[in-house]
């Protein structure tokens, strides 16, 4: 199921949320909108549900324009971020409520929602807590309980909004590469809201980078790390660092695109360590450049040449090692 989204604006009041999106997802892809709080992705999320109503654009399902479709009838899964299961029902009634909510013309018997729910906590791994309730589920297990309600219904669209947002860094990481794995088996076409830029990397066919607004980039996890459209772009995909050559001109590298030496040597920069922090496989030296402000930190391998006996206050000397790149943005 291809999503359209042609021309969309949003505002609401005098603040202008969506300002003439154009987008193409294609069937079965997995997309996310990826930008800080206040981007507008949570809005074009909405709308793609049929939850906002946008004050001009469409909104096209495989050619179909839904725009003026009621949210009932765009046969849309929801996820939320902070799951919304219904307390007093049990993970079983949770999965099923959906199907029960059917018309009855359409609602399957009984026996068929059993198995149907089964298969969903199957496939979530979680059919063993079936009799359990909300309350009685670690977080990352109710968020893979919303999405099996989600999917209960078979809809032609899955949308998540920050799934993961509400779960401790670990479980995130785990959910996130359970998710990629899901939607390689299942197929559909999903779109899911992030501010969390590992998260995008790891789990999204395509990105699609948002910031007041308007769209600022779209490409593969690759291609908007690599190739940025815009210092926005550049800083938000990831920690980077500013070296200003002068008034008008700066060069932009990331931690791990530095070389340092213990010894001034051609095109390096003298700076001042300021911190020493080990990080398991790799330390991070943050610098002090004298004639700005902001520091620069660079990331190497724990046992590199220029850490032996390195101590605050010593001098180191670096060199952005993607300099032309860096120039050219």
């Amino acid at each position: 199921m291809s999503i359209e989204i042609r021309n969309v604006s949003k505002n609401f009041h005098a603040f202008k949320a969506l300002n003439d999106i154009n987008l193409d997802i294609k069937s079965g892809e997995l997309v996310a909108l990826l930008g800080p709080s206040g981007c507008g992705k949570t809005t074009l999320l909405r709308i793609i549900a049929g939850l906002e109503t946008p004050d001009a654009g469409n909104i096209v399902f495989h050619g179909e324009d839904v725009s003026q479709h009621d949210v009932r009838d765009r046969n849309v899964g929801f996820v939320f971020q902070h799951y919304a299961l219904f307390r007093h029902m049990t993970v079983f009634d949770n999965v099923a409520f959906g199907l029960r909510m059917k018309p009855k013309k359409e609602r399957p018997s009984e026996s068929r929602i059993a198995e149907k729910v089964h298969e969903l906590l199957n496939m979530v791994q979680l059919d063993w807590l079936s009799d359990r309730y909300p309350e009685q589920l670690s977080g990352g297990q109710r968020q893979r309980i919303a999405l099996a309600r989600a999917l209960a219904v078979e809809p032609k669209i899955l949308l998540l909004d920050e799934p993961f947002g509400a779960l401790d860094a670990k479980v995130r990481k785990e959910l996130r590469r359970w998710l990629a794995r899901l939607h390689e088996e299942i197929n559909l076409t999903s779109v899911f809201v992030t501010h969390d830029q590992e998260e995008a990397m790891e789990v999204a066919d395509r990105i699609v980078v948002m910031n007041k607004g308007v769209i600022e980039q779209i490409g593969s996890p690759g291609e908007v790390y690599e190739n940025p459209a815009s210092d926005f772009v550049y800083h938000f995909l990831g920690d980077s660092n500013r070296l200003h050559l002068g008034e008008d001109e700066h060069l932009l590298f990331r931690p791990h695109e530095i070389s340092l030496s213990r010894h001034a040597e051609a095109e390096h920069r003298a700076a001042e360590v300021r911190e020493i922090r080990p990080l398991g496989a790799i330390t991070r030296v943050t610098l002090k450049v004298e004639g700005q402000e902001e520091l620069i930190e660079a990331e190497v391998v724990k046992d590199h040449d220029s850490l032996s006996g390195l101590a605050r206050g010593q001098t180191l000397y670096f060199k952005p090692k993607t300099y032309q790149q860096a120039a050219s943005l």
